[in-house]
């Protein structure tokens, strides 16, 4: 009598697990086909998430600093800028030492850009390059694809984790210093994806290198064979590619200790020349967060500013 009394009470619980939605072998586990999306419920305000994913370029786990707008929320569909760090930075440094995320705040509060996401990536001092191992053999293994990282892996997540307008027009591209180079040349490759660029103070070398090491130093890492020079040096994917269909910002300190304004105004006359929409701003300021800080507004407003009737 006890025996069968138990055979119904388990009998039951099973009905009851079953009409609740089904037993989980572990209470922690995620039910299948749940969205994997970073945030669905809309924020009070706006925040930076520091998120951690595995990049299939470079197989092993890589940072992101995520900043989502105020209201943020599953119904709503948001442009996406990527900010890139400067060379000896971190990723965080973008939202904790350049006030990226107040500027964005404040100027979407008062109208005059979209809500965006600004994601800014983990570059280490990779200036965004796929490498060899053998720099005078660009077909050989063992190197790093920080480019298709960059353009592939985190984009991809981005799209597939945050509610974004995930197409070209959409998506825009910055950075300061080596982040400006990274920017220029990955929107110069793959303008497909981007349709705006902006190089803060980016680290265009021309032919001197004294102040990047000498003739042994990074010159050595970006260009070390002509053929790659030609394949990496925004300067000259600007000569060969069409760009008329991307949107770019330069600018650059009159004291910038680099003298990165000699590469960004020859960049500027270049693009100009083949009708590219392009603006360069010479300003006083050296090669400094003072200097970025002080122009974060006007960055922000080529990116995402909201037009009249919008």
């Amino acid at each position: 009598m006890k025996g069968s009394r138990s055979s119904r009470l388990y009998l039951f619980l099973i009905i009851l697990c079953i009409v609740l939605g089904g037993c989980s072998r572990n209470s922690g586990e995620e039910p299948e086909g749940v969205a994997d999306k970073a945030e669905t419920a809309p924020l009070q305000s706006s925040g930076v998430q520091k998120l951690v994913f595995h990049s299939e370029a470079l197989d092993r786990d890589m940072r992101l600093s995520v900043y989502l707008p105020a209201g943020y929320n599953a119904s709503q569909r948001y442009p996406v800028l990527y900010f890139i760090h400067g060379y000896g930075s971190l990723e965080t440094d973008i939202f904790d030492g350049l006030n990226l995320q107040q500027n964005a705040e404040r100027l979407i509060e008062a109208g005059q850009i979209e809500p965006l996401i600004i994601v800014a990536p983990q570059m280490d001092n990779s200036y965004g390059l796929n490498t060899a191992a053998n720099p005078g053999d660009p077909t050989s293994p063992g190197g790093e694809r920080y480019e298709d990282y960059l353009v592939k892996d985190v984009v991809e997540y981005t799209d597939t984790h945050f509610n974004t307008l995930a197409e070209r027009g959409s998506r825009y591209i910055g950075g300061i210093s080596m982040g400006g180079f990274i920017s220029l040349h990955s929107a110069f490759l793959h303008s497909d994806v981007y349709s705006r660029v902006g190089g803060h103070s980016p680290a265009l070398f021309l032919d001197d290198w004294s102040a990047a090491g000498g003739a042994n130093g990074l010159v050595q890492f970006l260009y070390p064979t002509e053929a790659l020079r030609q394949e990496r040096d925004p300067l000259l994917l600007a000569q060969k590619r069409d760009l008329k269909n991307l949107s770019v910002y330069l600018d650059c300190g009159s004291g910038d200790s680099y003298r990165f304004f000699e590469g960004a105004e020859q960049l500027y006359t270049l693009l100009k020349s083949k009708g590219v929409p392009v603006e360069y701003h010479f300003r006083a300021g050296q090669h400094d967060g003072d200097y970025w800080m002080s122009h974060m507004d006007e960055y922000l407003k080529f990116y995402a500013e909201r037009m009249e009737g919008s």
